[in-house]
């Protein structure tokens, strides 16, 4: 990885260009203990101990967004907040160099040895923070935020977490080359599944809200500010257009973007009904009463804007 900053530190080989901040459904104890086990015993003990509790999968569907991405064996790219690798480790496979970085040191020690045992060599890996990362502008062909853009917000050093989504969209543009792309896979403000769901902020229905009241109720409830943004299809591409990028694609990710089984465009009423009535489940009364909707392309049209997430992809 090349740099235009010396890092701060290096720790078992990864440089530090920020803090560590931990994030995970495994506690940093347990995390740490794994990584251990990895060391100590190898990938098939760790298997046997871990199977289910990690949120990572050998299934590579997690990135089969890139379909609608001109990458090839040449590309370049970025992955912002790789976590686990869920992204990086299938993008590896079918490009020239994968950047990938987070600013959790264990869930990046992770990566690393994972991309060493799937022998993965063009994975290069650091403990970074995207509003200020070592990175020069115009190195990527294709920079990812999945699961992403919702969080930026969280940084405190912009009052309105739009401002700071836009600023994160901003630094992703000028890292991009001329003619890059940047994915992003975000749920829909208006998901229906936030009727029985809870959103980012802890609590239910704050997405539903004017984010004004989403804010008051917080602090009431004793839980900080709303600064979790998510969006409607039209307030997504309204975001892109505003950070400065010029194509703007939307598609609906089946049954979501952290596992996109079905990519469908936005704009293709036809293909969302026929995935509807031949392709979703059909297990529960719910998408059952769903699928009989569906007869009415009207009725389609109004489910489309509660469907669950977004896959964007934007053109420099």
């Amino acid at each position: 990885m090349e740099t235009n900053r010396a890092p701060n530190i290096t720790k078992d080989g990864i440089p530090l260009f920020s803090g560590d901040t931990y994030w995970g459904k495994l506690s940093k104890k347990d995390m740490q203990e794994a990584i251990e086990v990895i060391d100590t015993f190898g990938w098939n003990e760790f298997n046997k101990r871990y199977e289910g509790k990690f949120d990572f999968s050998y299934n590579e569907d997690y990135a089969d967004w890139h379909f609608n991405v001109p990458i090839n064996k040449n590309s370049v790219i970025l992955d912002v907040g790789a976590g686990m690798g869920r992204s990086s480790i299938p993008l590896a496979r079918i490009s020239k160099k994968v950047v990938a970085f987070d600013q959790s040191l264990d869930r990046m020690k992770f990566l690393k040895r994972r991309a060493e045992e799937e022998k993965l060599e063009n994975i290069s890996v650091f403990v970074g923070d995207l509003f200020n990362l070592p990175l020069a502008n115009e190195s990527f062909d294709v920079v990812v935020m999945n699961g992403i853009l919702e969080w930026v917000g969280k940084n405190h050093d912009y009052k309105n977490p739009r401002d700071a989504q836009l600023k994160a969209l901003a630094i992703c543009k000028d890292l991009l080359k001329p003619g890059g792309c940047l994915y992003v896979g975000i749920e829909n403000r208006f998901a229906l599944s936030y009727l029985k769901g809870i959103d980012h902020s802890g609590l239910r229905f704050t997405s539903y809200i004017p984010r004004f009241l989403a804010n008051l109720y917080m602090k009431f409830r004793g839980k900080g500010s709303y600064d979790t943004y998510t969006y409607t299809k039209k307030g997504l591409v309204s975001l892109f257009k505003t950070a400065g990028f010029s194509g703007v694609e939307t598609y609906l990710p089946y049954p979501g973007y952290n596992l996109p089984r079905i990519i469908i465009p936005y704009d293709n009423l036809s293909i969302l009904q026929y995935v509807i009535q031949n392709m979703m489940s059909q297990k529960n009364l719910t998408r059952k009463f769903v699928k009989f909707l569906s007869r009415s392309r009207l009725l389609v049209k109004i489910y489309r804007s509660l469907f669950f997430s977004f896959n964007i992809i934007a053109q420099k």
